[in-house]
């Protein structure tokens, strides 16, 4: 078959090209297509981080100061409510609906106090113990349960999938990340696990099958290690007398051991382009063989980088956008929606507080329909819980 150079396109692509008159056989075009699959998935990869980095840098400089200015705010109006049961004269009625709104609020505000100075807290949590003495343990319990509840769903959804995963022991409280990390563990080992044969006899053809998928296995590895050792030996620095080219060498080979550590075979290859140049590069003179076990290396780089980019928004880094993302769906609302919608309720809340501190009839008044509209949400909540 005629030869076929190696090229690099624009965007940056590792792709095989044939000489004039020449056509690509069934194993350079499939190492084209996953070739460009890695690159698409990376690109992607890439995006997602990019997007995450931005809400990420949103939430500290436009979002949290009003988060912060709306949890003080809230507190504010808590002390009011405390304050006014004490000094207003109230039907049963409003009395019982705002003492269910104050602790209502004192209840989400506990549980993040983000913005609140340290006397603020401390006033806050003797306050729990006034309205709600109880409120730590039913809170550990609520989310205790919440927890228990995804667990379940966790490994019920992996029995679907024919894996059977035990995660009662897994705390999601204590330390996320961690929970996270042993999560991706279990699940891992039970695919591992799920992947081996059973102790009884083997068939010819499983026999064969397993062979065959050992020396693909074998293939792989081996190939990887011949392209790393070929550049080490002309890479590695120690082998340079010149001090210039000494340090050259010595940033190509951190590039080369980290992408062999890796198992990252494009980089491997762009390397191996890169240094030896496009007419001596060993990839243009590769064999089907040995581009068909390339093309299974690219085809686990592509699954990893698409499961990285799954679970991304997990890592540590990124914790703080847990704050603004749905638990179930993981989604992330608009970074300018959330301001506007941040920004109205510091607004309305800021608009609240001076009508109520005014001390006069008006704020009476603003007192006696807060405690209506609370009053109204809470007998449609009980509507909404009836049998029917």
């Amino acid at each position: 078959m005629a030869a076929v150079p190696l090229k690099v396109e624009s965007k940056g692509a590792l792709v095989l090209k044939a000489a004039a008159g020449a056509v690509l056989s069934p194993a350079q075009i499939e190492f084209n297509r996953l070739m460009a699959q890695l690159e698409t998935a990376r690109a992607k990869f890439e995006r997602e981080r990019v997007r995450l980095d931005r809400i990420m840098d949103a939430l500290a400089h436009q979002l949290m100061p009003l988060i912060e200015e709306t949890h003080r705010l809230d507190f504010e109006l808590i002390m009011y409510l405390q304050n006014a049961l004490g000094t207003f004269r109230l039907t049963h009625r409003r009395r019982d609906s705002l003492e269910d709104l104050l602790r209502e609020r004192a209840r989400d505000l506990v549980v993040d106090t983000c913005g609140l100075a340290p006397a603020q807290l401390e006033a806050l949590e003797k306050l729990m113990e006034e309205i709600d003495p109880g409120w730590i343990d039913s809170e550990s319990e609520e989310m205790e349960e919440g927890f228990d509840y995804l667990r379940a769903m966790m490994e019920e959804t992996a029995r679907e999938a024919g894996l059977e995963v035990d995660l009662s022991d897994i705390d999601l409280r204590q330390n996320p990340e961690e929970g996270m990390r042993k999560l991706h563990e279990r699940f891992a080992a039970a695919k591992a696990a799920a992947a081996r044969p059973l102790s009884r006899k083997q068939t010819k053809s499983q026999i064969e099958r397993e062979r065959k998928q050992r020396a693909v296995e074998e293939a792989k590895q081996r190939d990887l290690k011949t392209i790393y050792k070929q550049l080490a030996k002309v890479l590695h620095p120690d082998l340079e007398t010149n001090p210039d080219l000494r340090a050259n060498k010595e940033e190509w080979m951190k590039r080369l051991t980290s992408a062999h550590a890796a198992g990252d075979l494009r980089e491997l290859l762009r390397i191996e382009m890169e240094w030896l140049g496009e007419e001596a590069s060993n990839l243009a003179a590769a064999g089907d063989e040995k581009l068909k076990v390339y093309s299974l290396i690219l085809k686990e780089q592509i699954d990893d980088v698409k499961s990285r980019m799954f679970t991304l928004i997990d890592e540590p880094q990124y914790s703080s956008l847990r704050r603004i993302m749905d638990d179930f769906s993981r989604h992330i609302p608009r970074t300018d929606l959330l301001k506007q919608s941040l920004a109205a309720k510091v607004r309305d809340n800021q608009e609240l507080l001076n009508s109520l501190q005014k001390g006069d009839a008006g704020a009476r008044k603003t007192l006696y329909q807060l405690a209506d509209t609370h009053l109204q949400e809470m007998e449609d909540d009980d509507f909404w819980q009836l049998p029917f």
